[in-house]
Parts: C-alpha cells; structure tokens; sequence
C-alpha cells in the first residue's frame, strides 16, 4: 500500500539524514572519556539536542525479553535484566548471571571461583567485559538480540548442528485434524458409468509430550456403497535421556534390519532426529597430528565441505555432515611454518553404516498387524546396529512369536571398494497341518561414487532366499490362505529366489546433462519365468528449454511378453515472469499405442495462489484407432483450505472431479484453520495484525483474528518464523517480526508477536514562532514516549494511543528549543488514496 510506502519514505530519509550528519561529525567530534562521543552543533542545519546519542542508541533498564546469539549463532530465547551502570548513562547494559552463562554455552570452569560466587547472587549485575578477557556482548534495540561474541576457548565444546535439549519446545495442548476429499466421476457410452469418493482423515491431540494420533478413511463407490477402515490409532512421546521415542497402539516398525512389520502393541526406538546433524547418518571419524597451529581442510571430489584450524598435537574431526553416498575424502593439512601434507580417508556411505560409537535400536512388542490377513498372533522384535570403527558396522536382530521365528545379522563395511553390507536372516515358519518350513536368506548390496568418471552406484544390491525362506508378511498370507481353503491349500508360488537390482547416475557434464539407469529381476521357487525391468533416462537443461528422455523394457511374467515404451518430453516457460506459464509436451512410443501429451500450465494470483493446466492429447492404439482426449484442471489455495476441480472428455466418454483438503488446530485461545497441514506445526498470534504474511510461506496470511497455523516445521532443529507486516494497517506495528522456535516431533508451538496499537497520522506541523523545527527532533507523548520525529518540511508520522492529546516537541534545553501541540485526530483513515489520517496542527 501507498501508505506503507509513504511511511517507509519518512524512516529512510531520517536514516539518510542522520547518516550524512555522521559523516561531517566524523571529522569533528571530540572525544570526552573512552565512551562518550561529543558532537559539533555547527555542522547541522539547525540545532539539535543529541546528547541521548552521545553514547550510542538509548537502553532503558528493566527486563527485557531477548535473542541470544553467541557468534551469531541462536541460542534461544529468554528475559535478561538491563541496568544502567551510573546515573549519567543513557544506555543499560545486561546483567550476567550464572544461569545465563549457561544458556550462552559458556564453560564456568574458565572463571575465578569468586567470580562464580557473585555470579549466583541474584542481586548482582555482572558485566560480562570484565569475567574474562575477549567477552563481550552487545544489545540491538531494534532487533531485540543480545550479541555476545566469545572465544571459541571459552564455550562448551558441541558437535555442528547441536541445539540444547533445554531449548526443545514441547509445544502447547491442541488438537489436529487433516482432512483430504476427492469426488471422481467418470460417464461413458459403452461401459457403466463410475463413481467413487475418499475422505482421508488424520487426528491428533496433544498434551505435554504426548501425541495420540488417528489415521482413517470413508470410502464411496457405486458397487459397495460407503466404507470405513481404521489404518491406526497409536499415543506417542518423547523420551529425551535416551533419544528415543515411545510409540503405543497401530503404527510400523521402521525396516531396520527387518523389514517394516505392522503391529498393535508398544514400540521403544532410537530417534535419528534427536541426535545433531553432525551425528546422523554415516561420516567417517578423521584423526592426524599436527606440528603447528595448523590448517585442516577436507575436500570430496573437489568440493570443500569442512575447514577448521586445530593446535599443536593430535586432532580428531568427528563432525562432518553425512555427504551423499560417497567419494573419498582429501585430508590437507597445511602447518603454519608453509609446509603441507595430505592423506586420503575412505568414503561409501550405505543405510546399514553408522558413525564409529554411535548405536541405534528398536525394541517391539505386540500382536501382528496386516489389513490383508485375518490372523493376529503375538510377535516381538529387537534390533541393534552400532558402528565400530569407520570400518566396520554390525548389525542385527530376532523377529517372531508362536508361528514364526527369525533372527538377523550382518556386517557393513566402508572400504576402498565401495559401502558393501552383507546379511543373512533365518526364518522359521510353522504352517497349518502340522506344515513347517525353514530356510536362509542372503543379502549383499554395494555403494560406490566411481573416481575419474564421477558415476554414482547409488545401489546395487542381490538376495538369494532357499525354497523354506519366508519373510513374516509371505508366511502370515499362506496361513491366511490355508485357513481360508479349510487348510487344504498350500502353496509356495509367492516364494521368491533370486533378486537382483541397480541403479546408477551418471553426470556427463554442465553442458551434456545426467545420465541415470535402472534395472531389477527376480525369480520364483514354484514359478518359470522371471519380473525384469530396465529403465534409462536422461535429462539436460537448456537455455531456453528442458529436455527429458526416458525409455523402459519390462517383462510382464503373467502374459509371458516384453513391453518396450520410450517417452520424449520438452518443457518450456511462455514469459519470463514469475507467474509465467509452462507448455510440456510428451511424445509416448509403446507396444500397442503412440501418442502425444500436450498442456499448459501455470499460477496467478499475488501470492501464487491459482494453479491451473489445461491438456490435448492425441492417441492411436491398434484394437481401438484414434483418440483425442482434452480437459483441464485448476486448484486455489484460499487461507482457509485448498479446493479443486477436474474436467475432461473424449471419444465416448466425459469425465469430472473435486478435491478440498486442508487442516484445523484447535487449541486454549481458539481455533486455526489452515490450507495447509503437516506433523510439526506452529499457531502464530498478532493481535490486531490480521492480513500479515507468514515470510516463510507466502501463500500463509493472518487470519481476521490475527492467527495463523505455519506448517512443516522441522523438529529438534531451529526454525525461523517471520511475519512479513506489508499490507497491515498504519496502526499497527509489530514490535518483532522473527522469532525461533525448536519444537519436539509433533509439537504444536504457540509464538506470540507483540502488537502496538494506536493512531497513526500524517501532521504537517507549523511554530508560531515561524521557525523551522531541527529535522529530526523527536515528538514525545504525555508520557514522554517518543511517538515520532519531525521530518521534511515539518512534517511527522506519528503513532499515538488517544485520537487526540497534546504532545511536546523539545531540541535543545532552553524554553525557545522546545514546544507543545494539541492535536484531534478523525476517527477513520480517509479514503485518500495513502490511506493516511492527515491533520494541520501548531506547536506552541
């Protein structure tokens, strides 16, 4: 809005004054103290009192809620007390304790016992220059961020990406829901017509650390009319000490050395996502001796990902960031003498590798679980895998009940080679009619970044399973099956033998473009033939278009035939703005049919909030010709929910659809409705800032009662969430516009952002004395509050609390650089294109 504009004009061209007066003062100013700045009045234009500047921008004492930020790093959110230091300074500083200390990450043992001892007085105010050497810590007004900038000697030594479990935000007691409807229906001439809906639902309700969660279904079709299936209701929580979480109810295991076993029951299982980022996944642990102050550098096919300086004496980096599935380190290490040495640390990574001492497990207890089978015997699981050196992982686990026993184990290696991990599981299943059967099944896979050529093996991997293999879900489905046929029938069809797969991606260069292929098989026990599949495909982006081509072989084992389709697409913008639409087109080659795939697609809307394609296709298949297919699609994302339709039509047929999802979050100050729904959440809350954007989503915005659900936060990591405030009103003012938040997995977070509301008005102010007032003086309310500064020409923007008053104007000390105005504001902005209250005014 103009408005906004109007008042952005005012601020900026104060700061623009103001910058160009520094810049004289910088040449005159005398210094008064090592603190205090003393300006020379006959470089301004008019005199003007700057004594509250003389040392920097004012700090009122009290308490004052801030960011903590140590080299610029967050370190959460608290209220520190200010102080003035003595009765002539303008500015507090912030009072230092113990517990603050502690929240910055500062070691005490670097102080002085004494020091420790006054530090835990609550009734003193430390100044944190004086408790070591190198400390020192700053306070932005504007901001509201306590700066403190330490040596790295004096913290508390945390691996990249750590966040205090003290910082981690529970989250505040609220219930979810997520819904998701689709309507589908199909009419055409030769066949009956279809119609089918689904309404997915996902509850949930939250309490201190616990999370209940809901997941189900209605479905609708015209042969069975409506159903319901319950998919699973499980509680939940966090357990901290262990990094771990504690799941109760219907839910699955995580695939774990076994594969993903449904169960009801309770689950206690290591949490990847507690664990700092430098500690996830597999990296491997890099060690050296270094002569000097020493330069380590570590590069990975050229690229560096890590540099620190390390002392005299042996060194250990246990910190890296997992990379990929791969290349080999290039270790550097340059003395501060000029010398320099190098060594290279092998790297594959693998899902099986974890970091050298680090270990994860899953513990299970419960009853089977599968919607596919009637039986629900008791069954429970264990596993662990735990890295021993940047070698070696091992790994393992039992799996089983009365019915079905199996036990697990293997070993991950990183080597020169590549990331291999090599299993072999035992299963033991007891069928109905006194039935049993026993066998083996062995698992190698491989990783590997081939060197000179750069091509990414991001998997191949071979099992073989002897004919008595079953895995759970196979032997759960032949009893199902022999139950059903009055334990009669048997059969082992379902058994596999051998499986074999690959993929890998090569980048040819910037110019030509990537290269990724792909291929399966697997045989049977009691079956001839083989499931095959080879895909290859290739991609390359130009300058003005992107080219994709993709071409497949797949074996169809129940028909006995092969199947070969190649698919070539473009896709090209249609402008270059950012709302620009897309035209795609796909031509498509297979057994039976070719045809081409036309459609545009694109957004509108400020924020991007209407999608929509529309699409021609032309066919032709050998049993029924020619065919011509045409349609189109649109969605909106309104701030409440996202609503969607579908048309087409064709030869003989015509086709219609409608889709809505969305989400709700009711909690203690009311109920969110949002467009957008996700695990981890956060409600904002602005009083009276209704239409403010959500920065992170710009598709996000206030509601009329000055909230907003922001979804898809991270957990246990740092999220920033600010509130853009472009549109809002000129009577509102948001005293933050960011704010931090680390929540627990499934948290609902509640950030408050403090509002100013008041009058805002244009004054064009006039002396009786018919002088100009000093551009830059401050105007200050009843109260002496400051609620504006004198501008161009006279002029103010002001923000009071009353639509009328009297307010004081003062530059300098004596009677004649000072004065009052009484001002009466109307009730209503005009309708003047700023949007701006306006009143002439005489200050006296």
């Amino acid at each position: 809005m103009i408005s906004g504009s109007l008042k952005n004009s005012f601020t900026m061209a104060i700061l623009r004054r103001t910058a160009w007066s520094a810049l004289l003062f910088s040449h005159v100013v005398c210094y008064a103290g090592s603190d205090t700045v003393i300006f020379n009045s006959a470089f301004m234009r008019s005199a003007i009192d700057v004594n509250d500047y003389a040392q920097g921008n004012p700090v009122l004492p009290g308490i004052h809620r801030v960011d903590l930020y140590v080299n610029e790093r967050w370190k959460g959110r608290t209220d520190v007390n200010f102080s003035l230091p003595d009765n002539q300074s303008k500015i507090a500083h912030a009072c230092f304790n113990i517990k603050l200390l502690s929240d910055l990450g500062i070691d005490s043992e670097r102080l002085d016992e004494n020091v420790v001892y006054q530090l835990k007085d609550p009734h003193q105010c430390a100044d944190i220059n004086k408790l070591l050497p190198g400390l020192d810590a700053s306070y932005d007004v504007t901001t509201q961020h306590l700066n403190v900038t330490a040596p790295q000697i004096y913290l508390l030594r945390h691996a990249r990406g750590y966040v205090s479990p003290e910082l981690w935000d529970k989250g505040i007691t609220a219930a979810t829901l997520e819904y998701d409807y689709n309507a589908y229906h199909s009419e055409m001439s030769e066949t009956q017509s279809i119609s089918t809906q689904y309404l997915g639902l996902l509850g949930g309700i939250n309490w201190d650390v616990w999370r209940l969660r809901y997941k189900g279904s209605f479905n609708q079709s015209d042969e069975n009319g409506w159903e319901y299936d319950n998919a699973s209701t499980y509680l939940e929580r966090a357990i901290v000490p262990i990094r771990s979480k504690l799941v109760i109810g219907e839910s699955m295991t995580e695939g774990q050395v076994f594969d993903s076993v449904g169960f009801r029951g309770a689950m206690l299982a290591s949490d990847d996502r507690m664990y700092m980022d430098s500690q996830r996944g597999y990296a491997p642990v890099i060690s050296g001796v270094a002569n000097t102050n020493a330069l380590v550098q570590i590069s990975q096919r050229g690229t560096r990902i890590y540099e620190t300086t390390v002392p005299p004496g042996p060194f250990v980096i246990d910190e890296l960031y997992p990379t990929g599935t791969g290349g080999d380190l290039l270790v550097t290490v340059k003395e501060a003498d000029g010398s320099e040495r190098s060594f290279t640390v092998t790297y594959a990574s693998i899902a099986e590798l974890l970091r050298p001492g680090t270990t994860r497990y899953t513990l299970m207890s419960g009853t089977y679980r599968n919607s596919t089978v009637n039986e629900k015997p008791l069954i429970a699981m264990g596993t662990i895998r735990h890295g021993f050196t940047n070698l070696i992982t091992g790994y393992g686990g039992v799996l089983g009940g009365g019915e079905y026993q199996s036990v697990a184990g293997g070993i991950a290696l990183n080597t020169s080679l590549g990331a291999i991990s090599s299993d072999i599981t035992h299963a033991s299943t007891q069928l109905h009619n006194e039935i049993s059967k026993e066998g083996q099944s062995y698992s190698l896979a491989f990783s590997k970044i081939l060197p000179v050529v750069n091509t990414n093996i991001t998997l191949a991997n071979y099992r073989y399973s002897s004919a008595g293999y079953y895995s759970i879900d196979d032997a759960m489905l032949i009893r199902d099956q022999q139950t059903s046929a009055g334990n009669a029938f048997y059969s082992s069809s379902i058994n596999r033998k051998n499986r074999v797969q690959i993929s890998a991606t090569q980048d040819l260069s910037e110019v030509w473009g990537t290269l990724n292929i792909s291929a399966s098989t697997q045989d049977y026990w009691n079956r001839g033939g083989r499931d095959t599949e080879y895909q290859i495909g290739y991609t390359n982006t130009f300058s003005w278009f992107n080219l994709n081509i993709n071409a497949s072989r797949t074996r169809d084992l129940v028909k006995n035939i092969w199947d070969n389709k190649i698919a070539v697409g473009i896709s090209l913008p249609l402008g270059s703005s950012a709302n620009s639409a897309y035209f795609n087109s796909t031509y498509v080659q297979e057994r039976d049919h070719q045809g081409i795939q036309n459609s545009v697609s694109g957004s509108a809307g400020d924020e991007r909030q209407y999608t929509y394609t529309a699409f021609g296709n032309a066919d032709h298949y050998s049993s029924m010709g020619n065919r011509n297919t045409a349609g189109a699609s649109g969605n909106w994302n309104s701030p409440y929910t996202r609503l969607g339709g579908s048309f087409s039509a064709g030869q003989g047929y015509q086709q219609y659809g409608a889709t809505l999802s969305g989400g709700a979050i009711a909690y203690g100050n009311g109920v969110v409705f949002t467009p957008i729904m996700g695990d981890t959440m956060a409600v904002v809350e602005a009083n009276h800032a209704s239409g403010a954007k959500v920065a992170n989503n710009s598709s996000l915005a206030l509601d009329k009662s000055g909230k907003a659900a922001v979804p898809y936060l991270t957990p246990y990591r740092q999220n920033s969430i600010e509130l853009d405030p472009k549109g809002l009103s000129n009577d509102i003012a948001l005293d933050v516009t960011r704010q931090n938040s680390v929540p627990t997995a499934g948290a609902v977070v509640l950030l408050k952002y403090e509002t100013d509301f008041g009058y805002s008005a244009l004054l064009q102010i006039s002396s009786i004395r018919n002088e100009e007032i000093p551009f830059g003086t401050p105007v200050t309310d009843e109260k002496n509050e400051r609620v504006g500064y004198i501008a161009q020409g006279s002029q103010s923007f002001i923000r009071v609390k009353n639509s009328e008053g009297k307010l004081n104007v003062k530059w300098g000390s004596s009677p004649s650089q000072q004065c009052e105005l009484l001002y009466q504001l109307p009730a209503d902005n005009p309708s003047e294109e700023d949007n701006l209250r306006r009143a002439n005014v005489v200050c006296q």
